[in-house]
């Protein structure tokens, strides 16, 4: 067997939890002796010269060996050290055939002597799993070792490490031992012990003292050392107790007074444990005992004391953990028992300065009996008079404690207690002032059925307790309005949050028929289970608009009777009452007379009983001083009457829907206004020869302005046909008044001269700027030569206006696009502009146009060109009218931003007007 050594790890040597626990093996080696005996058996049953037991701690030691000159053991290792220390750093065998071909160890003292030549060494390892030493064997001639001498080394190793277990063993037992005794001795602890086959029971010196007598003793007569030295309540549970412990867990604990020569009785406490054999059976029981009359007797002296302070503490945990004022009564009296009170109650003032009586239990049941037996109702709720006839309100505001010893007592000082301590039992009574800081919270007052005079203690006690009540109805107090604070706030921004929607949905659309359907949705279910929403025409009618129901299989129902209320409601009716006041009207009940006095018509009011009302609120929907129309708010049985807070908020909604539908209305007044107005400057084309003419305009969604967007046709003084479109940059009254100009301008230029469509626009630009007209504009416009049965010849001029497109017999549809581009009108009036021809074959479709109808937020000029001229394919044998809607309908978008001006000319065809 060969194991090669390896470089020793210093730091292994050196590891602070190995040193330790070889320092404590060290420590409690008694002599070599034991370890001289293993170091020879090793040295004989492997054929070895020499052996040793070396521990290492900070330093190797040698503790046994066999074959050493006088001197090593106790000393160092001198001759195998370097190799002992190889072990222990790498915690295995070292097996070394010959030292002197091993590189490593070659030059070490001990085998350049002659000394150390052939080793085998194994370590020695604790029970902590660490190695303390080594025990090794040598010779100094080579010699090969073999696999089962190593095991047989390693089990010596073992013996070895048993030995230094067991001396460490004994000697922290017998300092255990001595401790015990010490501390035995210092606790006048008195040690038994009863031999279960023998009977006998053994009593050492301070147990026999225990029970009044001089020992050691040896009692082979339990039974009557029992009748003898024990009270004879104690000695039954005695024999119970060791019986217990021998038919069951082992443990006996016993309490026993016991009684002395002199006459005197201590009171002992023994505690004792079964000792079983390998069988399992109980052999002895082994125990204690000790004097315990000192401490029960002192115990006896603080239990009223400690019984209050865990009064009190218990209180003011459970006082802690309350959420509300009439738990506190019930509570304060677990504390007040300990004084033997029956019952309690707890007087606190509100935030409205009421003094409410949250009574105990006990005093609730009393106060309940009475009034069953006079045939009244109990009181749920009470409210105690400030007029100081009692002593509870009496402590409450004016803070003076009262201490009855009895009824006497107190009705000398309140008479009126004559009454009520007869109806309630009351024999004796304290009353107590809850203060915080200063401040008066009510009162504590404790009752009891039966006299009881009242000493410092007691009155110590109810002061904690008072104490104690106070400051949790200062909590309590101080939770509800805080609770109410951050409820206030949370239905504050409720509510504001609800505003701030319907401001939303109000300023979303004009179509206020949307409007009226979403807000009806918003207030439901936050203002009410369910509501309408009626509004009036020009003649003051009112009509149904909206409604919703928070159940939505229920919206009908809503609707149905809102449609029959409308033509049903009499002068009573919430809605008409509101209308004619301009005030909120709040029903907090709904009864079957309201209904019939407010719905004429019978079908009407069982529309409204199916929906089972129970309260209701009608708000005025105002816009500057007139009501436009009402929001109603329905709740059902569940739900209750309408809160002030919900009101207000429908008042302000109300407002808010007023302002809004008064704003849609002028709105579609002044769009009807303008666009009247826009189609009479946009007049109707002529008829002419050979071309049919339609033309369309489409406002703008958005905003009432007149736009400046405008087409024209006409006849020119020549006969031909002369074409015009333009868009005046603006969308405003200014813009419609240059527009005008700009028209009117051109139809006279275009009439009284036969230029190009170039010189004409020059100057229409040189007019409208001699004649400060103040406008940009783009515009095109086109003279239509010989239109007949051949076709005709377009010749045309743009002002930065969108290109034509033709649309050809064949389908085919093609831009006439202008490159480049002219300036707008209003920019350089001197500016020289030209002239574009196109043929137009028979048939053919010329459409003129403005930017927004190829142009948009999302759609650039070269984009919506395209997305036209796909729209006309396709297109070329549809009627006219139908060709422009089907443009319109493609191009133009609900929500555009800009008007649309179309002029459609389809050559070869009699003329029509659009």
């Amino acid at each position: 067997m060969t194991v090669p050594p390896s470089p020793t790890p210093a730091g292994a040597l050196r590891d602070a939890h190995r040193v330790a626990a070889a320092r404590r093996l060290f420590l409690e080696v008694s002599g070599p002796a034991a370890y001289d005996r293993l170091s020879a058996l090793a040295a004989r049953l492997l054929a070895a010269g020499h052996a040793k037991v070396t521990l290492f701690t900070d330093q190797d030691t040698v503790v046994g060996g066999h074959g050493l000159p006088p001197g090593v053991v106790g000393g160092r290792a001198l001759l195998t050290g370097a190799l002992s220390a190889r072990v222990v750093a790498d915690a295995r065998p070292l097996v070394v055939p010959d030292a002197r071909l091993d590189p490593s160890l070659a030059d070490l003292p001990a085998v350049t002597s002659g000394q150390v030549v052939a080793y085998l060494g194994t370590p020695l390892v604790a029970a902590s799993g660490l190695v303390v030493g080594v025990l090794a064997v040598y010779d100094p001639a080579p010699r090969e070792w073999h696999a089962d001498e190593g095991e047989l080394l390693e089990h010596l190793a073992a013996s070895v490490v048993a030995e230094l277990e067991l001396s460490a063993a004994r000697s922290v037992i017998g300092a255990s031992r001595t401790r015990l005794e010490v501390a035995l001795e210092a606790s006048s602890v008195g040690i038994w012990e009863q031999d279960l086959r023998t009977g006998v029971l053994h009593w050492d010196e301070r147990g026999a003292a225990l029970h009044g007598l001089e020992g050691p003793l040896e009692i082979t007569d339990v039974d009557a050392m029992i009748a003898a030295r024990l009270h004879p309540d104690d000695r039954d549970a005695v024999r119970r107790a060791m019986a217990d412990a021998l038919a069951g867990s082992g443990e006996y604990v016993a309490e026993a007074r016991v009684l002395h020569a002199d006459g005197s009785t201590r009171w002992t406490v023994s505690r004792g444990r079964v000792v079983r054999d390998a069988q399992g059976s109980a052999v002895r029981v082994l125990g204690t005992v000790v004097d315990v009359t000192d401490a029960r007797e002192e115990a006896a002296r603080r239990m009223a004391a400690t019984q209050r302070a865990a009064a009190v503490a218990e209180v003011a945990a459970q006082l802690a953990n309350a959420t509300a004022l009439s738990e506190l009564a019930e509570i304060t009296l677990r504390g007040a028992r300990v004084l033997g009170a029956s019952s309690s109650a707890l007087a606190a003032f509100d935030a409205d300065g009421a003094l409410r009586l949250h009574l105990g239990r006990r005093l609730a049941d009393t106060v309940a009996a009475a009034a069953a037996e006079a045939d009244v109702e109990a009181p749920q709720d009470l409210v105690v008079e400030l007029d100081d006839t009692l002593p509870t309100q009496y402590t409450a505001r004016h803070g003076e404690r009262f201490l009855f010893a009895d009824l006497d007592d107190a009705i000398a000082r309140f008479p009126a207690m004559a009454e009520v301590g007869t109806a309630l039992g009351l024999h004796a009574l304290a009353s107590l002032p809850l203060r915080v800081e200063g401040r008066l919270l009510g009162s504590f007052v404790v009752i009891w059925d039966t006299a009881h005079v009242f000493d410092d203690d007691d009155a110590e006690l109810l002061d904690a307790l008072t104490a104690q009540i106070a400051l949790s109805v200062s909590r309590l107090r101080a939770d509800a309005e805080r609770d109410a604070a951050v409820a206030a706030m949370a239905e504050a921004n409720r509510r504001l949050q609800l505003l701030a929607d319907a401001g939303r949905v109000l300023s979303g659309s004009l179509d206020t028929a949307e409007q009226l359907d979403r807000l009806a949705d918003l207030v439901v279910p936050a203002l009410g289970d369910w509501c309408w929403i009626v509004v009036t025409d020009d003649h003051r009618r009112l009509h149904d608009a909206a409604v919703a129901h928070r159940r939505p299989e229920r919206r009908a129902d809503v609707a149905a009777y809102v449609r029959a209320m409308a033509h049903a409601m009499t002068s009573e009716h919430a809605a008409q009452v509101v209308l004619r006041t301009g005030r909120p009207l709040v029903v907090p009940e709904i009864d079957a007379d309201r209904i019939t006095a407010a719905l004429a018509d019978p079908a009407a009011r069982e529309a409204l009983s199916r929906l089972e009302p129970r309260a209701a609120a009608v708000v005025p929907l105002l816009a500057r001083g007139e009501v436009v129309g009402a929001l109603g708010l329905a709740n059902d049985a569940g739900r209750g009457a309408h809160t002030p807070a919900e009101v207000e908020a429908a008042v302000e909604i109300g407002r808010r829907v007023g302002l809004s539908l008064q704003a849609a209305r002028l709105f579609a007044q002044q769009r009807d206004l303008a666009e009247a107005l826009q189609h009479s400057l946009l007049t109707e084309p002529p008829r002419l020869e050979g071309c049919e003419v339609v033309v369309r305009y489409v406002p703008a969604s958005e905003g009432a302005d007149i736009g400046g967007d405008w087409y024209d046709a006409f006849p020119g003084g020549d006969g031909e046909t002369v074409l015009a479109i333009g868009d005046v940059v603006g969308h405003d009254r200014h813009a419609a008044a240059a527009m005008g100009q700009l028209r009117g301008l051109l139809r006279g230029i275009a009439y009284a001269d036969a230029a190009t469509p170039a010189e004409l626009l020059t100057r229409l630009d040189r007019a409208a700027s001699g004649l400060a007209v103040g406008a940009m504009a783009t515009a095109l416009l086109a003279r239509l030569s010989r239109p007949g049965p051949d076709g005709a010849v377009l010749h045309w001029s743009s002002a930065g206006h969108p290109p034509p497109v033709v649309v050809d017999p064949g389908g085919d549809v093609r831009v006439l696009a202008a490159e480049p581009a002219d300036l707008l009108l209003g920019v350089e009036p001197g500016r020289p502009r030209t002239d574009r021809v196109a043929e137009l074959p028979a048939g053919s479709t010329v459409l003129l146009y403005t930017d927004g109808l190829v142009e948009r937020r999302d759609r650039d000029l070269e984009a919506g060109t395209a997305d036209l001229v796909a729209a006309l394919r396709g297109c070329d044998g549809a009627p006219l009218d139908e060709l422009c809607d089907v443009v319109l309908r493609r191009m133009f978008l609900p929500g555009a931003e800009d008007d649309v001006a179309l002029l459609a000319v389809r050559v070869g065809q009699a003329s029509t007007t659009s």
